[in-house]
């Protein structure tokens, strides 16, 4: 990795430097930021992706005053913001995501019409800005194509997303029955808070990745473009918040009867003409 990444490879050169200029070997620095002797090595010679999180590790390892952080800043994707740049690789090592969305559909989810309605509505977006960011988004959902190890998606949408206008109501009807249509993937399970009650979930949209034998990391949601962190109290809060919200929401065969109840009565009447038909992905796929 480091050798194909000018800022990886500078990252790896830097905490090298640090571990050496304080005569620390790699079981010393592992001891000080929460590592093992072998995997301070895999750092330093770039076969493992830097996070933010790691960064902060470092940094409080050295006592440095944000050095390493700013570092890891620099590992933001084009077209995502620098968490959750930092998170798509995580995603990409990932067995299963469990996805809460209060406000609107999953990026995971969306289709171009919807991202394109919903990055246009952003201050600092240009129509280059907006091209970016959708590139990046839809590039993002061949994730959902992965053949091994296949990628699990757990997602939690509030009806309320369901119901909220972004784009005409061509862009609302195309966006749900695409919906429909990927939660009849076996690998995708889609659930739906019904109603427009309070829940656990406003206090804010997450996604936590899950990989067998390693650390679960989540990308927290907020009006900075998020954070990414593997602290484990915060996993821990995180994780029972989803738990608790699948126990509330609609089973999924139900889900999928919510959102063509509402892509019929709500968005199918006022779409415009050229919205497929809601007919045309109701056949079972077995993908």
């Amino acid at each position: 990795m480091a050798e194909d990444d000018p800022d990886r490879r500078h990252f790896a050169e830097l905490l090298k430097a640090f571990r050496e200029a304080r005569s620390l070997s790699r079981a010393e620095l592992g001891a000080l930021a929460g590592y093992s002797a072998s995997t301070i090595k895999s750092f330093e010679t770039g076969q493992r992706a830097v996070y933010a999180y790691h960064a902060r590790h470092f940094d409080d390892a050295f006592g440095l005053d944000g050095i390493f952080e700013h570092e890891a800043s620099r590992f933001g994707k084009a077209g995502y913001s620098a968490a959750f740049g930092a998170f798509l690789d995580v995603m990409q090592e990932a067995e299963d995501l469990y996805w809460l969305e209060h406000s609107h559909v999953p990026g995971l989810l969306q289709t171009e019409r919807y991202a394109r309605a919903i990055t246009e509505i952003q201050p600092d977006a240009t129509e280059d800005v907006v091209n970016e960011r959708v590139a990046a988004r839809l590039a993002g959902q061949v994730l959902l194509d992965r053949p091994a190890p296949r990628l699990r998606v757990w997602a939690i949408v509030d009806e309320v997303a369901l119901r909220r206008r972004v784009g005409d109501a061509s862009v609302m009807y195309e966006q749900l029955l695409h919906l429909i249509e990927v939660s009849r993937r076996k690998h995708v399970q889609i659930q739906v808070l019904p109603g427009a009650v309070g829940h656990v979930g406003l206090l804010g949209a997450f996604v936590i990745a899950e990989q067998r034998g390693h650390p679960s990391i989540v990308h927290l949601e907020d009006a900075a473009d998020g954070r990414v962190t593997d602290e484990p109290a915060i996993v821990e809060q995180v994780t029972l918040r989803f738990r608790s919200l699948q126990t509330r929401a609609l089973p999924v065969d139900a889900s999928r009867d919510t959102m063509t109840r509402v892509a019929d009565e709500q968005w199918k009447v006022l779409a415009r003409t050229g919205a497929r038909a809601l007919t045309a992905v109701v056949t079972e796929d077995n993908v």
